[in-house]
């Protein structure tokens, strides 16, 4: 096909309403594959037709990655980020389709790396469960490609909008891929990174939209609850919540402190986790530079819910059972550390008449908030017949 008729026709799939509406999963999966083919023999040496064979390639990707075929999706993926690569240095339009192909198949690396919820499934550093080699050599390679998109972005034009918003998403997915890679740490900081970025856009959005009246701005969106970044923002607060339980606080939370990643708004849910941590008030006043009375205030006001559960087994290497009510629960605790909380719990466990027999294996682990994986536990505590 000549190349003003592969043009013509990748035209009308963009801008005819072509785009998948109303095609079957296998059409659509034709006509890319089609499109594909007509480009490709026009690519080398035109960094135009290159950059549009990358993104037939990305949405191919997409496709393939929506219908649950990850190795087709990687390989599509991958064709894309070879072909917009080049362009890319030329137009800034192409440098953002190359920040997206990047930042697409850092997703689809990273996929087993996350449960079906989106939530990461080796989300704790130290012993537990880790994810395979092949896994992990995907996840170093997502967090790589992201990084690369983060590049890109950071070498356009800052006065434009829209490249500080594709910024202030790629450290979002930035965030992400250390996530997953049991780094919470990291990931905070680059969701603080990300939420300042979106929030400085929507500043903007508001301050243009006063400029133009009270009657524009008050009808426009963008200044209400629906505004563009709102539920990205909203978004990025729950991961930032999730992420700092489960920051340390020594080289964690301190850190975060340290560099201006810790908004104020979250200082009170910081304080709590370093308590349940075990770290004394005087210590978390240093490290997280508040004043001590402003610290027993905050421990004073806000407690955590502690959920417990207590199983047993029968051997070594035998499944363990949860144990009923009331070696399983929840109760509201002030100003005290999950440590403490499990040694009680330990002792009246040993005290209790009902306790299992002596040949019996025990453990114990305490959650704060919700009962989650058993490496999750803010306290976990193992008894073997004879110890």
């Amino acid at each position: 096909m000549e190349r003003s008729a592969a043009l013509r026709l990748d035209a009308e799939w963009t801008t005819g309403g072509g785009i998948g509406i109303g095609l079957t999963s296998a059409e659509r999966q034709r006509t890319l594959v089609r499109l594909i083919d007509a480009l490709a023999p026009h690519a080398d040496g035109d960094p135009s037709v290159a950059a549009r064979l990358g993104l037939r390639y990305a949405e191919l990707a997409r496709h393939h990655f929506e219908a649950g075929r990850r190795g087709p999706a990687l390989s599509a993926v991958g064709e894309a980020v070879r072909h917009c690569a080049g362009p890319a240095r030329r137009d800034p339009e192409h440098a953002r389709w190359y920040a997206r192909a990047l930042t697409s198949q850092a997703i689809y690396l990273a996929h087993p790396l996350s449960d079906e919820l989106g939530l990461p499934r080796y989300a704790f550093q130290g012993p537990g469960s880790h994810p395979p080699n092949t896994a992990h050599a995907d996840g170093l390679a997502a967090l790589a490609a992201t990084r690369r998109a983060v590049a890109v972005w950071r070498g356009l034009d800052p006065a434009e909008p829209g490249n500080r918003e594709g910024l202030a998403q790629a450290y979002a997915f930035l965030g992400d891929r250390l996530e997953e890679l049991g780094d919470p740490v990291e990931a905070a900081a680059w969701a603080v990174r990300a939420e300042r970025g979106l929030c400085a856009l929507r500043a903007d959005d508001r301050d243009e939209l006063r400029a133009l009246g009270n009657d524009a701005a008050a009808g426009d969106p963008k200044l209400g609850r629906d505004g563009p970044h709102t539920a990205l923002l909203e978004h990025l607060g729950d991961q930032l919540e999730r992420r700092l339980r489960r920051c340390p606080f020594a080289d964690g939370l301190t850190r975060l402190r340290a560099e201006d990643l810790l908004p104020e708004r979250l200082l009170p849910l910081a304080v709590l986790a370093a308590r349940i941590d075990g770290v004394e008030a005087a210590a978390i006043a240093d490290g997280l530079r508040l004043e001590l009375p402003e610290v027993e205030r905050t421990l004073r006001a806000r407690s955590w819910r502690a959920v417990w559960r207590f199983d047993t087994r029968d051997a070594d290497g035998a499944p363990w059972t949860p144990m009923a009510h009331p070696w399983r629960g929840a109760t509201a605790v002030t100003d005290r550390s999950a440590a403490a909380v499990g040694a009680d719990l330990t002792d009246a466990f040993l005290t209790a008449p009902d306790r299992p027999p002596a040949p019996v294996h025990w453990r114990l682990a305490v959650w704060w908030e919700d009962e989650d994986h058993l490496d999750g536990a803010r306290f976990r505590h193992a008894r073997a017949p004879g110890a």
